[in-house]
């Protein structure tokens, strides 16, 4: 299951669970997760980015030719 089907499934389940006294504290909660899967989608982006930008890719390129 992938972190993404993860906090969705969590979300379904923690809705299940709402009640007029527990709203708050859920809802937080659901926000919390949703929060936490944007930024673990933007990390990824990022370091995805790094891996494979043309810069890195050239500088790997010339540290290979130079060995």
């Amino acid at each position: 299951m992938s972190e993404a089907d993860q906090a969705a499934w969590a979300i379904q389940e923690l809705k299940k669970l709402q009640t007029p006294a527990n709203q708050a504290v859920i809802t937080g909660i659901m926000k919390t997760i949703d929060d936490q899967q944007a930024e673990i989608e933007s990390l990824r982006g990022a370091m995805e980015g790094q891996l494979w930008s043309p810069t890195s890719w050239h500088q790997d390129q010339q540290d290979q030719h130079k060995r």
